[in-house]
């Protein structure tokens, strides 16, 4: 275990209670007081509290990296990704797919096939709503979107689309799970273990059908098959970035978009601004991202004996931890950063991440989100709440249970 540093605060603070993720911002609120960099020696880790430095850290790779994180996103996911790589291999390996995730070639070719998406599942959701059913959006309707959206990307037969939410669910509750010593922690990375094993099983053999037909089909695997660099990679880590992408995709947009739905019926006035103008969309659902910021950490290691924030080293091999949803309420460069608030001057959030790990889909997630809103906005300009809405134990992934609404 690495003590506390000179000059660094300290706190023995259990982030995995499950009382904290419900509410963590007044916490986060003190840690930041406290310091630049704030040591927790319940897990042993280094916070880092403000927006200024938490992008600083992760654009910093030759200080805080990933090479510790790769054996997790292993564990996760059966095998090694671009994830939890730096450097040239990550950049290498993420570029396989970059290109069809630029924002004008995911305008180009997603824009008429995500609108047919929504359009079906968000017309089915309304049309319950007004027969006078409530219903959890989450569960109903904003869950399966970007499942459906990522399974077309891979190739995916549609009668598996149940199935990929399943495995996405299970395979991302091992990241919150991780530090968690108690038998109901265990039980998670179990089923995790066992739900990214399915996952892999099916994507190998997308791989397997894609070898065989011969020629690339343009699906992203198809991608990962032909390409010259991929063809050195073992099977496992081709499958592997799958299952993570699979994961990624699923479990922040259909987060997002729960979350925009409550964050709008909490603010009702700011919706029917929306409503009335539709410019307001796009700074809206950075808003939602902003206040909600469903990953509210990410994880390196300090990687040499001049990793330092704001003149304190972090012992090398340290954890630390960059706080995104504490950075994205940040005062210092938010005016009022726990309101929500569509209008305020825009400024950018780090609720994709920052550096050369930047989410790979924020492009294809922020018009599946537009998309969406704008339907949804069309068909069902009134709602309300219809029960409380809890937050999930996990503070990594920081995503509500549910978002029961009804028509109003």
């Amino acid at each position: 275990m690495n003590p506390a540093v000179a000059d660094c605060p300290a706190v023995d603070f259990d982030m995995l209670d499950p009382a904290f993720a419900q509410d963590p911002y007044d916490t986060m609120d003190s840690w930041r007081a406290m310091g630049p960099v704030v040591y927790n020696s319940h897990h042993d880790q280094y916070m880092i509290t403000s927006h200024h430095n938490c992008v600083r850290v992760l654009g910093d790779t030759s200080h805080f990296n990933s090479a510790k994180v790769l054996a997790e996103m292993e564990k996760a996911f059966g095998g090694p990704t671009f994830l939890g790589t730096d450097g040239h291999r990550h950049q290498t390996v993420r570029e396989i797919w970059a290109p069809g995730f630029e924002r004008k070639a995911v305008e180009a070719d997603w824009t008429a096939r995500i609108q047919r998406i929504v359009d079906v599942y968000v017309d089915e959701f309304v049309e319950r709503l007004r027969s006078g059913e409530s219903l959890d959006a989450l569960a109903g309707m904003t869950r399966i979107i970007p499942t459906v959206v990522t399974a077309q990307l891979l190739g995916v037969e549609e009668d598996v689309y149940q199935d990929f939410i399943k495995w996405s669910d299970a395979t991302a509750a091992v990241l919150g799970a991780r530090l968690d010593p108690t038998p109901r922690g265990q039980e998670i990375i179990a089923e995790g273990a066992a739900a990214a094993a399915a996952l892999n099983s099916y994507i190998g053999g997308l791989i397997e059908k894609q070898r065989a037909q011969g020629s690339s089909d343009g699906t992203l695997m198809a991608q990962m098959v032909y390409d010259d660099f991929a063809s050195s990679m073992p099977d496992r880590e081709i499958i592997a970035n799958g299952t993570m992408l699979t994961v990624a995709a699923n479990e922040s947009t259909a987060q997002v978009m729960a979350m925009a739905l409550y964050a709008l019926a909490l603010h009702p006035d700011q919706r029917r601004a929306l409503v009335a103008d539709r410019s307001l969309v796009a700074p809206a659902i950075e808003e939602v991202h902003r206040w909600s910021t469903l990953t509210q950490l990410v994880l390196r290691h300090a990687c040499s004996d001049e990793s330092q924030v704001e003149g304190i080293t972090i012992p090398e091999g340290a954890a630390v931890v960059s706080l995104l949803g504490c950075a994205n309420r940040d005062p210092a460069r938010w005016k009022d950063p726990h309101s929500f608030d569509i209008s305020r001057p825009r400024k950018a959030h780090i609720g994709f991440g920052f550096g050369p790990h930047i989410c790979l889909g924020i492009h294809l997630a922020r018009l599946e989100m537009g998309v969406w809103l704008n339907r949804l906005l069309d068909k069902l300009p009134e709602y309300e709440l219809a029960g409380e809405i809890k937050f999930g134990s996990d503070f990594t992934l920081r995503g509500v249970l549910g978002v029961p609404i009804a028509a109003a």
